[in-house]
This record gives structure tokens, sequence and C-alpha cells, in this order.
């Protein structure tokens, strides 16, 4: 009922978004899949189990969703669901991927979606992405697919107050389901964007899957079907090979058209019959016949580690045959694992706060693998490379539960937290998103998944866990197959002293043999709540009403400020944050170090009288949360609470400001992670280039120098609380903004008692201007790392600019151009990146100046023409403007946009924030109209020119260690030089392919 973590690994997406999904059965702690698997001994393949009749019968779906086969086969589902309201979701479904590829086609089931987007019957070349911009939907966010091993989906999401576009969305779906061109232009350009696609996925993680993926399938045909597939393959695949995948596989009874949203579901279902009836079977169609992994054998181990690995991280995977999860039985097992998992992954958590554990983290969970392969899984990070020691962790965590059990408190909390997920996602479900609706009928339709609904599962949730006994859980574990068909995979940097094979058996065997002392549980916070006696009260001494906001504002007798915007946008959601001026700032540099760090500190120590463990027990079965940072220009707090539980979150707001905990054990377990994290990150090759651009970019200003050990060694707890107390000594600066499901009524007493009550001593704080400055001229930045043939360049310019809204609203409306323009060149005409990014922006604090920053990855031999070309297209519309089209493709995306924000709690937190940090008038802030007014190619084209500061510019670029090799005439990784003056003319050539020595593919 949960996607797998390991299938997440290998999704691919046409434009960069993922699948949205539901968690797994880890309730509490996620595991991670970081490290996959390496060879076994070679054994037969376990065949797949044929299914046995049910002893209980398959849930009925939710009556909300109307679901259907036409004459050919093709099955569609119908929801109405109205939030957002005017928008709906189509999406294609089709029950193909990379799994099902021959021989010579690996990788082409990836390379046919991209082609649906590069011309169909009714849609030639980029008509559906020119089409879907102008009615204002964004390429990537709105329209989409990804393709994965089993399934290849599809997505749109689409306006239905106009049923032009709403229909033509079908017509796509149509095209897509059975008439993609496959023009051999088209395909020969879009062998670039996929090489590229490979290219940015390469890396230490990808090294370490490639050798450890086989073990973990080995002898099924998923150790050799990544859905990327094969360099060589994409190069030179010949288009029928691509014809003949989606001959083979897009067909009828494989495909399901969804719709989800905001229309009428009997016009929707009479326009899926009429367009996709039509469809026809092939004459001898090719059967999909599950793929068996073997999941029968002798323990594997695999250890590899890589020069650019950042972390060290073990996992254990114990592989037992799929299992379905479409009963009512299923769903009990579902509650029953999560509880398991729940309690492990608390306990792990707990171990991970003890500064001399080997254990960064650690989580467990059971998944699905694939169709056919479900794992219990385990993984941990080992701190300081102490592999044998965070491996007979996890073992001996779950054999210690095998010895003597979970305990009562535990189970309790296990439940409540369970129980409260269930209650809110249930609250929310009317108002869920329509990706994550989707996404559960793509799983309904794949594997047969329950579909009851939130409504169904909480009930069926609250009869199931009350009944599960602690017998049950105890011995859970072994229901799961122990030993048989489980791999051990070990991932490193190239320096960690790893164990031999021989000796991660031995670790295994002494973990699981070992005699353990019973688990010892702290026990409950009283229910009393996390403020023992609540602190005196303040009042509210003035109330005004934001009409533009339509939002209330109170202001308490020490100073405090609260806006309250009451929504029902969610029915269970609040969203707050607060703020006053001040900040590291005004930390002497002396002292940076220790501030930097110091809200990090205080938030990983608990709160009040409260540890980590404690307050985390404390929370069980509540939603809420709140985190308080020293920021660089103020002191900030963010959080978030279900209304039940709002009265929590403040009082965990009051005890981060006002009782923050000295605690030794937590600061050095802090440490330790840190350490673990800061000893290896620049072997990263991105890391190390991104902090070595901010370095130029800030003219290597102290507070802008990157983390590193030495840095984390002078930090003192003492300096770092002292610091932190004495930013929060004063809060009557602070301003708070609520917005969610609120009650006036309700909110006003819990704001006077736990903000009200805030010292306030009448300090004027602001921040101060520290001096950091962007560098004037032209530099150069080559940064020589990475043992891949890729390149990243970033083209950065800045300068002094006075702000003012209308410069804003410029800059957003440049950003939005240029993301489209230079897409289409980049990417769709020169083949030469898979995505490119572009911010424009203008700052007001503490200095006002304006910045663009474009950025993308792509081969070490394109980086001259694409940096050409990039800077050129912006030349040119600084020169003549831009076309009707891309104003008209702005224009709508930004109406269409603020009709989803107006209706969304954080949209809204963010804006009120912003209007009463600068003391803005809202409406006038955010006036649609006005910014509509703005979208004029005039403007367009003086914001270009504006922007486009090549005397003020720094160009950095990423190349591979191999590749600077080659050519002595780089300058030194360190070095900081002139660039070139800018071509007169853009350069237009397709870009080279990857060199013959670039690494192979997975």
């Amino acid at each position: 009922m949960r996607r797998s973590v390991l299938v997440a690994w290998v999704v691919l997406a046409a434009c960069g978004a993922s699948p949205a999904s539901r968690p797994s059965a880890s309730q509490g702690g996620a595991a991670s899949a970081g490290v996959v698997a390496r060879p076994a001994p070679a054994v037969a393949a376990v065949p797949v189990a044929p299914p046995v009749a049910p002893v209980d019968p398959v849930v009925a779906l939710d009556p909300q969703i109307k679901r259907g086969t036409l004459g050919n086969g093709l099955t569609y589902y119908v929801m109405k669901h109205q939030k957002p309201e005017q928008r709906a979701a189509l999406w294609l479904a089709v029950n193909a991927g990379s799994v099902l590829e021959d021989d010579d086609q690996r990788g082409l089931a990836h390379f046919v979606e991209h082609m649906a987007f590069n011309g169909t019957r009714r849609f030639p070349k980029q008509a559906i992405v020119d089409y879907m911009e102008r009615a204002g939907i964004r390429f990537g966010a709105d329209l989409n697919a990804y393709t994965a091993f089993d399934q290849t989906v599809y997505q749109l999401t689409v306006p239905t107050d106009n049923r032009d576009v709403l229909m033509k969305g079908f017509d796509i779906l149509r095209d897509w389901a059975g008439d993609v061109s496959f023009d051999p232009v088209e395909v020969d350009k879009e062998r670039g964007v996929v090489l590229e696609e490979w290219r940015l996925g390469r890396g230490p993680f990808a090294r370490i899957r490639d050798r450890q993926w086989p073990v973990m399938f080995q002898g099924s045909r998923y150790a050799e079907r990544l859905p990327i597939g094969l360099p060589e393959t994409i190069k030179g695949a010949p288009r029928d090979k691509l014809v003949r995948f989606y001959k083979d596989w897009y067909r009828p009874h494989n495909m399901a058209v969804i719709a989800v949203g905001d229309f009428d579901p009997v016009e929707i279902e009479q326009a899926i019959a009429a367009r996709f009836g039509d469809l026809a079977e092939p004459a001898q169609p090719r059967t999909r016949a599950p793929v068996p992994v073997p999941h029968d054998h002798e323990l594997a181990v695999t250890i590899a580690n890589d020069r650019e690995m950042p972390f060290t991280q073990v996992a254990v995977y114990d592989k037992l045959a799929h299992r379905r999860n479409a009963t009512r039985g299923d769903f009990r097992r579902f509650v029953v694992e999560s509880l398991y998992h729940h309690m492990v992954n608390a306990r792990l958590g707990e171990l991970a706060q003890d500064p001399a554990a080997p254990i960064t983290g650690a989580g467990s969970s059971t998944s699905e693998l694939t169709r056919t392969c479900d794992g219990f899984i385990r993984s941990a990070g080992a701190k300081g490379g102490r592999v044998g020691d965070a491996l007979a962790v996890l073992f001996r965590e779950i054999a210690r539960v095998e010895q003597y059990g979970f305990l009562p408190a535990e189970l309790d909390r296990a439940r409540r937290e369970l129980v409260s997920q269930f209650e809110n996602d249930a609250r929310e479900w009317d108002k869920a998103p329509l990706r994550l609706i989707a996404d559960e009928i793509t799983r309904n339709f794949f594997d047969d998944e329950q579909m009851a609904g939130r409504r169904w599962e909480l009930e069926a949730v609250r009869e199931i866990a009350p009944a599960v006994t602690l017998d049950e859980l105890n011995h859970l574990a072994r229901s799961w197959g122990g030993a048989r068909g489980r791999v051990v995979a070990i991932g490193a940097p190239a320096d960690a002293v790893l164990p031999g094979e021989a000796e991660v058996r031995a670790i295994v065997a002494a973990a699981t043999t070992a005699r353990l002392e019973p688990w010892k549980d702290a026990g409950e916070v009283a229910a009393r709540g996390l403020v023992e006696h609540p602190p005196a009260p303040g009042k509210v001494v003035a109330t005004t009403h934001d009409a533009a906001a339509d939002a209330t504002v109170w202001t308490l007798g020490n100073g405090v400020r609260v806006v309250v915007k009451p929504t029902v946008f969610q029915n269970d959601e609040v969203m707050f944050t607060g703020w006053q001026l001040g900040g590291t700032s005004l930390v002497p540099d002396r002292d940076f170090v220790h501030a930097r760090f110091a809200g990090e500190i205080m938030n990983a120590s608990g709160a009040g009288e409260l540890d980590a463990v404690a307050l985390r027990k404390a929370l069980a079965g509540k939603v809420a949360g709140a985190n308080v940072l020293l920021g660089e220009l103020g002191e900030q707090v963010q959080g978030s609470a279900r209304p039940a539980d709002l009265e929590t979150a403040l009082q965990l707001v009051y005890l981060k400001l006002t009782a923050p905990r000295r605690d030794e054990r937590a600061f050095a377990a802090w440490k330790e992670r840190q350490r673990d994290f800061l000893q290896h990150k620049t072997a990263l090759p991105d890391i190390a280039f991104a902090e070595q651009m901010l370095a130029v970019t800030s003219g290597n200003h102290l507070r802008r120098r990157p983390a590193t050990v030495e840095m984390l060694d002078q930090v003192d707890l003492d300096r770092a609380l002292a610091i932190y107390r004495d930013r929060l000594s004063d809060l009557g600066g602070f301003t708070f903004v609520f917005v969610g499901n609120l009650e006036l009524a309700a909110l006003q007493p819990l704001v006077e008692t736990y903000l009200g009550s805030l010292p306030a001593a009448g300090r004027k704080a602001h921040w101060k201007d520290v001096g950091i400055r962007y560098p004037v001229g032209r530099i150069t930045k080559t940064v020589v790392a990475g043992a891949e043939a890729k390149s990243h360049v970033e083209l950065s310019m800045g300068a002094p600019m006075r702000w003012s809204l209308d410069g804003e609203r410029d800059a957003e409306i440049l950003s939005m151009v240029l993301q489209i323009r230079l897409r289409e060149v980049l990417r769709e005409d020169m083949g030469g990146v898979y995505g490119v990014r572009i911010n424009a922006f203008v700052t007001r604090e503490p200095v006002q100046r304006r910045s663009l920053v474009i950025s993308f990855g792509c081969d070490p031999a394109n980086v001259a023409s694409l940096q050409a070309a990039a800077l050129a297209e912006i030349r040119a519309i600084a020169k003549a403007g831009i076309g009707a089209d891309y104003l008209t493709k702005v224009t709508e995306q930004l109406r269409r946009e603020r009709e989803v924000n107006l209706k969304s709690n954080g949209w809204w937190r963010s804006r009120l924030r912003s209007a009463y940090y600068f003391h803005e008038d809202f409406a006038r802030a955010t006036d649609l109209d006005a910014m509509l007014k703005r979208v004029t190619s005039a403007n367009v084209k003086a914001s270009a020119a504006r922007f486009l500061d090549e005397h003020n510019l720094v160009i950095g670029v990423l190349r591979p260690a191999a590749e600077a090799a080659k050519d002595a005439a780089t300058p030194p990784a360190a070095a900081a030089s002139p660039a070139p003056a800018p071509p007169k003319s853009p350069s237009r050539q397709a870009p080279a392919q990857p060199s013959p020595s670039a690494p192979p593919a997975p």
C-alpha cells in the first residue's frame, strides 16, 4: 500500500518531478535506500506464486471514485474533488516500464516517455508544451511524466473553468496513448536531452548503486533494467526500436485514464469514452508475465566505497515475496507492521542521541521493492566509519525485541501516533492535493492496492490498533523469513576502514545470538502538558482589522504583535511564523562561530525540562512543532499544528524562547553528527563547487564561509547558549503571523498566555550591515572536481539597484520569460541540457541590489557553446524584447498560480510576513492586476538590459578532473581570473556527443 523507497530511487521524470506517494510502513522514522546491494552467489529464481484465493474480500473502492472499463479493455477512474477549485489532474497510467525492455532497448521505455512531449498526431513537435504554457500550465510543475521499473505515468494539471483546455487535456492523453509520432528529427534532438539526464544522475551514489544493485535483484531482469538505461543505447537506438516498445506495451489493456478534479463526472466519463474507445489491441499482444526476484538464498554481503561518497551507510534487506494490499486483512498487516516499525525507530532514534553511539541515525521499514518482491529494511549512518558497530546496532535491536519484547508504554505511544496520523489524513481528505489522490489511484490500477478512502482507513485503524497485542509484535520479525534472502550492503568514502565480508558475517552472527539486556524506557511525561505552570498571561491592548488581507491584528501589552488570518483552505492545519530584527548581525565576528550554530544546538536539545527524547515522547499523538532560529538579520520562529494541538505548539514556542536547555549530552551528539557530515562533504563535486562559488560571490566574507570540522571544534556550548539567551532576552519586537483553521475567540487566550508573557524590556534592536558585497568586475571561477564526465555552469550577475515594487515584479517576470526561452534554446534546440534554472531578484536588506543567476549541468565539451547561447539569448531580449506568445504564457501562468495561491495557507503566511516585515500596504503588494500590467515586451526588454550586467559577471564552471587534466590551459581550482569578453553573436551549433571515454552507464 506504500511506494517503495527503492522504487523511488529509480523513477525518472521527463521534467524533474517525482511521483507523490504515501509513506511506507515505517512509522516514526524512515529507512534510507542510499545503499542497495551487491552480487550474491548465483541462485535459481523462485517463481512468483500464483494468486491465492483471498481469505477476506477485497475492500470496495471509495464510492467517490468511478472506475470503469471501455470495450477495448482500457480502464478509467473519475473522481470529483474540489480542492483546489477549478483544477483537474488528468493522468495516463501505462503498466509498462523499463523491466519490459528487450536487450536492445535498455533505456528506451524512458526515451519513449520523452518522445511523447516531442510530437503526436494532433500536436506536432513542441505543440503540447506550447499549448499548455499558453493556458497557464507550467512545464515540469503541471505537465510532466515519470518512468520506473514497472510503469510509466503521464501527468497533467489543467484548469477546469476553460472547457476547451480541459478537453484538450484529454486529447493530449489520447495522443500519448496511441499516436506519438516519433518524428526522426525530434528523436535525434531528444537523444541529447536524455543523455544529459543520464549525466545528471551520475555520481558517487550511482556508482555505488551500479556495484551493489545486481545483488538485490540477481537472477532477475530488474538487475539490468534501470530506467535510465545505457548511454550507448540512447545514442544509437534507431527510431524503430522506440516504436517497437511503444506498440508492444502502449495498448488499452495496459493503460488507465485517471481524472480527478473540480468537474462534472458524467461529462468527463463521456469524454473519456468518446476519445479512447477507438484504441485497439494488437492482434497478437505480447504477454506481460510477472518478473520474479530470487529471495531464497544465503546471506549476501556487498562492500563498496567511493572517493566522492560523503558518508558511510549500512543497510540490511531481508527480501520476501510480495504481499498484496487489497483486503482488510492486508490493511491489518500494514497497521501491525507500522506499530512495530514505529517502536523500533523510536529506540533507534533514542540510541542516536547518545554521543558515543556508532550511528548518526537509523530506520526500519517494510516496503515494496518491486511488483514481485517486498523487503524488511534496516539502515543506518555509520558515525566515523564505524561500520561494524553500526551494523551490530541494527541486528542487536531486532534481537532485543525478540528476546524481551516491547514495553506497554511504547505500544501506547505508537498507537497514539498512528491513530493521530490517520485522523489528520481523514480530516484533510476532501482537501487533499490532486497529485496525492491520482498517485494512489495509479497504485490501485497497477497493484490492486485498496483505496477505500481515508475515513474507512481511520475507522479500521481505530478498531485494529487497540487489538494488536505485544506478543504479536514481539515476534513479528520472525514472520519475515530471517536470514534467507538477506543482503547486507555497505557504502562508504574511499578512506573508510571497512570490514571484510567474513568479518561482516561474523558481526551479524554475533549480534543476532548475543544475550542482551532488556530495553529501559524512561517512561511518560505527565499529561500536564509541556508547561507545568503556565505563565501569567498578558493582555491584548489593541485590536485592528487589516481589510485588504481580512486579517485581525492584536497588539499585546509587552509589545508583541500578532496577525491572524483564519481560513478554511485546510481542515486540520495552522501555520505560523514570527520574527524580530537583530539576529547574528549584532554578534561580533569573534563570536560568529558560536552564533551561527546556536539555534540549531538549542533545537536539538529539547525544551525546558525535557530533553529531546522526553520531548518526543511528550508529543506522541500530537501534531505540533516549532523551531527557533537566529538568522542573520533577525530572530525567527517557524511552526505548525493541527487546531486541536495549537496550545502544545505555543507551549513549545514559549519554552524554546524563554527556557533553552543546556544539555551537554545533546550538544556532544549534535557535534558528532555534524562532524561526520563535514569530514567528507566537499568530496561531492556539487558541494565543492557551490561553496567556492559562494566564496567568490560574497567576497570570501567570514560570515559566508562554509562550515568545517575546524569551525565545529571552536563552537562552545556555553557561549552559544549565552548568545541565544541574549538575542531572546527581549522579545517585545516580535511579530507573529498565524494562518489556518482558527477561531479568534479560542486563539486569543492562548496568545495572551504564551506570547503575551514573553519578556520585553524595551530594547530597540535592528540588524547591522556586516559588509557582505557582491564582487565588482568580470570573474571566471573554475573548480576542478569529480570523476564523472559532467560539468556545471553558473552565470551570476549582480550590482546595486534601488528596490521598488515594480522592480521586484519585473524581476519575477524576467525569470519566467527566461525560464521558457532558455529551456527552448538549451534543451529543445541544442539538446545540451536536461534543465536550466533561472533566478532574477531584487533584495532590500541589508543592501539593495539586483541579481540574475543562470545555472545548468552539461557535457564538459559543451560548456562554452551553452554559456554563449544563454548570454546571447538575454542580449537578444535586451535588444528587441520578447514575442507576444511568451507574454501570453507568463500572463496566464501568473493568473493561474494566483488562483491556487489564494487558497493556500503557505502563500498567505508568506505574503503577510512580507507585508508586515517591510511595512507594506498588503493590497498594493499583492495587486495581481498591477503585476500583469508589467508583462509587456518593453518592460521585459528593459529588465533584460538592466539585469544582464556583463561588467559584473561571475562565470563559474565545474570541470571534471579528467577533462581538466587534458587541458593544460585550465586555471587551478582556486584561481579567479578575468572572464573572456562576451561573444558578439550566439553560438547555435549542436552539442557535441559525450566523449567515448565517458564512464559506462548503470
